[in-house]
């Protein structure tokens, strides 16, 4: 990649404009983690952040117990190691049973997850042993060593462990930790409640005849769609009229109710654009020109003391700045610790030839069966071409005021990373 320095000169592009680095940053430590937290069972739990750490109140196994199916021994050390070995079967524990105290040289039946019983001090597998016809005996040819197959107390947890971390979003998995040593229930943040409405007259919704000069509202959707997909709660006022008073009202509104309020469109500097004035008005606006492409009038401030955050109109646009700063600024005030979006390096085959002014996230799919993911670009990047993004599996991130050529290494970021 070459760092040239041929930067635009048109005041659009000027030093005014806040990088998208510090864009994010500036978000990211302005996002304040939610107080709310509720306990949830374990049913309900999959998908929410913990607000706690989780200690296991025991340890796991909680006693000594056969990894497998086969017998158990009480073992002389003076025969450790010899073959052809008989012992007499004298006992036959089942999973959640207790056996007797074995004497040197004799061996119960076991199963796994059976608890070794006191004597036993080791287990070999039922293939290795040759029972007699009434099964009072049995022969193992090989020699044994001591504690085979045996899981030992708190081979997995030991009591007052912290098996699960403030922060954690919970999987499957971590459900099954929590209900493996006997916890019901987790303590959890409450749902991000986000208040969402859309402006422009010229909106229409899906399912209605346009006329001239009219489009779907497909922004109204998609915001929608991402916000449920992160696990926030939304209250939806829908299409509002484009207007400075109606804007206001839908501001007070939701900062009554919501941890948090969004909107696309109106955030720009035209004369029909509402809504950066009237969070002016309510609050203030902190930032709302980025150095990126798309989505340059991105916004964000305040309304009443309730974060406020303004995504472009264009889709793709919208799209885009809510992946990149929208949703890490969710997830931290989700409590989430895993907030940051982490790319992933893959090589180019398209070249850059003329360096732009602006950081631009382009919509490539990825062939990962190259040593280094191969990234190909969709040849129509418009901010309006909303078919870009159904076809990309991921953003790449071309920096500003560079050029490179095919086989570039990049940062990628896939889709299914920055959607939830």
């Amino acid at each position: 990649m070459n760092d040239q320095s041929n930067k635009s000169s048109s005041p659009m592009f000027s030093d005014s404009l806040m990088s998208a680095d510090d864009a994010l940053e500036f978000l990211i430590n302005s996002a304040l983690v939610s107080e709310h937290t509720e306990a949830m069972s374990l049913d309900d739990s999959v998908g929410r952040i913990l607000s706690k750490d989780i200690h296991s109140k025991i340890n796991v196994p909680g006693f000594d117990n056969s990894a497998m199916d086969g017998y158990t021994i009480a073992l002389s050390d003076k025969n450790v190691e010899e073959t052809n070995q008989i012992f007499k079967v004298v006992d036959r524990i089942a999973a959640g049973s207790i056996g007797e105290e074995l004497k040197e040289g004799n061996a119960a039946r076991i199963f796994t997850g059976a608890p070794i019983p006191k004597g036993g001090n080791t287990v070999v597998m039922q293939e290795e042993c040759q029972a007699s016809k009434d099964g009072s005996e049995i022969t193992i040819k090989r020699s044994i060593n001591l504690n085979e197959n045996i899981r030992l107390t708190g081979n997995d947890i030991v009591k007052n462990d912290v098996i699960l971390k403030t922060g954690k979003k919970i999987e499957p998995e971590d459900i099954s930790l929590a209900a493996s040593v006997g916890i019901g229930e987790l303590e959890v943040f409450k749902r991000l409640k986000i208040g969402v409405f859309f402006t422009g007259d010229e909106l229409v919704e899906p399912g209605n005849s346009l006329k001239a000069g009219k489009i779907y509202n497909s922004n109204r959707y998609a915001l929608v769609a991402l916000l449920k997909n992160a696990g926030c709660e939304v209250v939806n006022l829908g299409n509002i009229k484009d207007n400075f008073n109606s804007t206001c009202d839908a501001l007070e509104k939701l900062s009554k109710a919501c941890d948090l309020i969004m909107t696309t469109g109106g955030v720009s500097v035209g004369e029909e654009d509402h809504v950066k004035p009237a969070v002016e008005k309510l609050g203030s606006i902190n930032l709302w020109k980025i150095k990126m492409k798309p989505g340059k009038p991105l916004a964000y401030g305040q309304v009443r003391n309730i974060p406020f955050i303004g995504l472009p109109g264009n889709p793709v646009s919208s799209f885009v700045t809510y992946c990149i700063f929208a949703l890490p600024f969710i997830k931290k005030m989700q409590g989430n610790n895993d907030f940051k979006n982490e790319p992933i390096k893959v090589k180019t085959n398209f070249d850059c030839k003329r360096a732009k002014p602006r950081r631009e996230y382009a919509r490539v799919q990825v062939d990962y069966s190259y040593e280094i993911p191969v990234a190909s670009l969709y040849p129509k990047q418009g901010s309006d071409v909303m078919s870009s993004v159904v076809w990309a599996d991921g953003i790449i991130e071309i920096p500003e005021n560079t050029t490179f050529d095919s086989g570039t290494i990049l940062d990628y970021y896939p889709l299914s990373e920055l959607t939830r």
